[in-house]
Parts: C-alpha cells; structure tokens; sequence
C-alpha cells in the first residue's frame, strides 16, 4: 500500500494527547513534521507536565499557553496556540478529531475515554491496562456515538491484529502470534552473563544451552528457562497486551501463563509449534510471547510481533528459505515478522485511518470478551493487605498475571489485573491462588463502573444491568 495516496492531506486532523510520557511525547513531536496533522493540546498529572512535553516535542515556550479553565483554554485555542493542561474537562469541548490516552493509569484510561467518546470524539488507546478491562465495553460505547475506539500502531497489540489479519488475508493457517518481551536476553559469553534490561545475571550454563540439539530442542528450551530463572520471563505488560489482540483476533493462549520461552531468532517456529511437529503448543491458533536470547552483536527483535504459519506449498516455502525467511526445523511452520514497535513515532498512522477513513487501528476491535488478564498469588498474602501498583511495568508485588476466559465480575470469578489496584484483602490468600472477587474489596472508581455496565453487556449472570450513555 503506498501511503501517500492512502490518505487525503489536504485534511487536517486534530489530535489531543492524554499523558505526556515516552509515547505522547512522540506523538506530539512527530505531528510537527507531518501534513495534515496537529496536536496541539497536551493533557497531564499537572499543566506544568504537559507544558514540559510539548516544549520537548519542540514547541517554542512562547507559542504555549498554561490553561486551568475552559474560557482560558478556549480563549487561547482560537489564538493559534499549543495548550498545556492538567484536566481533560477544560480542554473537552474544544474541535480536536481524537484523543490519544497514553497516561498508563488504568481508571485515568477509563474516564478519559469515556469522556471523549460521549463528547464525539475518536479515543485512540495506548493504555493497555484500561483496554484490558473494558476495551469491548468502550467499543460498543463508541459506536453509540458514531465514533471509533481503537488501538494504536506504535504498540504491539495493533502491529498484530496488524500482521493477523494480514496473514488471515492470505488464507495462511495460523498456528501461533505472538510478540517478543520487551527486554532481549543478551549473552556475554566471555564474562559467562546474559545481560537484561541494564542488570546482569550469572550464566555459566549458557555456553551448554546455546545451540538445540536435533530432535531435543524442548527439553534443552526448558533447560534455559530454569538456568535464567532469576530474570523475569513473562511480565504484566506483556500479558496485558496479548489479552487485548485476544479479544480482537480470537487467537487464545496455549496456556494461562504463556510458555514465555527463551529463545533465539530462528528457533521460533521450530517451537512456537504443535507438539506433533516437534514444538509446545497443544493446538493451532495460539497467542504467545517468548523472550529474545542474542549475543551483543545479532540483531534484536525490539519487543516487535510476529506470526508462524503453516508452509502449506513445500516449493515456495523453499524458495522463502533460500532468500533468508525462518522456517522451522520441520519445514511444516514459518515465521514471519515485524521487528519493531516504534511507540509514538508511528502512532500518527493509526490516528489519521481513524478520524480519516473511519478505520480501527490493525484492522480489528475488541468487540466481545474473549479472555481477562486475571492474576495468581505467587507466595502467601495476608488479609487486610493492600494491593499496590507500582513502576514503569505497572506490577502489583505477590500477584502474577495469567490470562483466562472471560467472565462477569460475581464473588467467585477471577478479578481482572487492573482492578486490583487500591484493593484490600479481605482475607488470607494461599501462594498459587487466583484472586477472586470474594476475597478483595474493590475501590469505586470509573474502571469498575465501566466492567460492571461491560458484563452487563456481554454476561446473563452480571450483577448490575445498564446500557452505555
């Protein structure tokens, strides 16, 4: 597809950023180099935050304007200005096309996306968190109102339904999708480590475990795994992101935990295969993610997604092979891949198929639920403990994410990752239990009024019955 004549530039899309971080801020820079495109409006914790993002972003101090209320925001909107602002209700009612909400607070997600939304505006999503609790819910709510709620290039979840249903166009059998972490696993082979994210960790092993033996490779795969078990293997992130492209593509985990396996480039599709031909999964069609094992000098997979498919005509397949694709040992599976995700850089794309050609991002939407990211106590938790989210990877200490079927939030089912936190235990949890709603008090909040209208939705046995606004 040429993308210059994709789109009409003589337009000009409005965008509106929502937490100026890493991935706002990008958007807010790249917006400067494109035609047809503004983002003149940066949203965040506080009005100095967002002035700091759009200043970085290349803004001259002289072109921005500090706004704490809907008059000053408007006053300053017709002037031409860049608008700074600490509060989505000042800057709401002003003529921007879409809304990016890239904050990663899972319940700020929630009331801005609703917000937009029921105001006529487009809401292209970046928090995952917000999107994996009732991404199908502010789907539905969008198309009440004649507006999309999409996912964003630049983020995994939209480069695979991306590459999914690419690979569905083709007619390919797809036997597994997936994306690797986000972290490589790089080895030193002279100082006997392997290096993740900036922290090093002892692998005198590694040397034994780096090549796979003909006909042995999953045993020697989980012989990896246990020797690197000090690094994490599988994150909240990662599983988060694999149940949003599950309610959107219909492909489900092999397992709740994912197999995460670590592996090298080319040993994917040799593993990322059914049992039957060598691999781990149990059955076609899966999700999964794997962590990418390199030296410093090969290349990395850059957190980026992939597909294995089904070689169904052995003769182009070989000519594949010989032009350098990854086939599996078995010659029945190959991968193919996108090794990138380029954040905010790329998210523009997404932004004008939405407002332009009436578009969701990757060429799908969470339109039911499928699976919840749920989780599972990894040591003995105490009652009236309170769950706390924390870091850059938005983890809850003691918890592990699992994906599992989707289901109305009622006293026995799991509750979903992202509303736990601020939750109390309302007695002691047992290591491997999944925590469930019986055994936590949930605080009110935007978040759980939306998954309570969202199983009202989808779910006979929900609680509380109302439809969107």
């Amino acid at each position: 597809m040429n993308y210059l004549h994709h789109f009409d530039t003589a337009a000009t899309v409005e965008a509106c950023v929502a937490g100026a971080g890493d991935f706002g801020r990008g958007i807010l820079r790249q917006a400067q180099q494109m035609p047809g495109m503004n983002a003149r409006i940066a949203v965040d914790i506080n009005a100095a935050v967002a002035a700091e993002a759009l200043e970085k972003a290349g803004i001259p101090l002289s072109r921005i304007a500090v706004c704490h209320s809907a008059e000053e925001a408007s006053a300053a909107w017709q002037a031409g200005h860049y608008l700074a602002t600490g509060d989505l209700e000042i800057v709401k009612h002003l003529d921007f096309d879409i809304l990016v909400e890239s904050t990663g607070i899972p319940n700020a997600g929630a009331a801005h996306a609703a917000s937009a939304l029921k105001a006529g505006k487009h809401v292209g999503i970046a928090t995952k968190e917000t999107e994996s609790v009732v991404g199908p819910y502010l789907t539905r709510l969008g198309n009440r109102h004649n507006r999309l709620f999409t996912p964003l290039d630049g983020d995994q979840p939209s480069l695979l339904i991306g590459l999914v249903s690419w690979a569905q166009t083709l007619g390919f059998d797809i036997i597994a999708a997936g994306k690797s972490s986000e972290y490589d696993f790089v080895w030193d082979e002279d100082d006997q480590a392997i290096w993740c994210n900036g922290t090093r960790y002892d692998a005198p092993d590694m040397a034994n475990l780096w090549t796979l033996p003909e006909g042995d490779e999953r045993s020697v795969v989980r012989a990896r795994g246990e020797h690197l078990n000090a690094i994490p293997q599988i994150s909240a992130p990662d599983l988060c992101e694999m149940t949003n492209a599950a309610n959107a593509t219909g492909l489900l985990p092999d397992d709740p935990a994912f197999h995460a396996l670590v592996l090298r480039t080319h040993e994917v599709p040799t593993l990322l295969d059914l049992e039957a031909n060598g691999g781990v999964l149990a059955g076609s069609g899966r999700l999964e993610v794997f962590n990418c094992l390199r030296r410093p000098d090969e290349l990395s997979f850059a957190g980026g997604v992939f597909v294995v498919v089904r070689c169904e005509d052995d003769h182009a397949w070989q000519v594949l092979e010989g032009k350098g694709h990854i086939l599996s040992r078995s010659k029945k599976s190959a991968m193919v891949y996108l090794p990138r995700h380029l954040l905010g850089l790329e998210a523009p794309i997404s932004l004008l198929d939405a407002v332009l050609k009436g578009l969701p991002s990757g060429g799908g939407q969470a339109t039911r639920p499928a699976v919840d990211l749920v989780a599972r106590a990894t040591a003995p938790l105490e009652g009236g403990q309170a769950l706390e989210m924390k870091g850059h990877h938005r983890h809850i200490a003691g918890l592990q994410p699992e994906v599992h079927p989707a289901s109305a939030l009622v006293a026995k089912t799991p509750v979903p990752f992202y509303l736990l936190p601020g939750a109390t235990l309302k007695r002691d949890i047992a290591a491997g239990q999944l925590i469930t709603l019986a055994d936590v008090t949930l605080p009110e909040s935007t978040l759980l009024t939306l998954r309570r209208e969202q199983d009202a939705m989808f779910f006979s046995t929900a609680e509380h019955i109302s439809s969107p606004a």
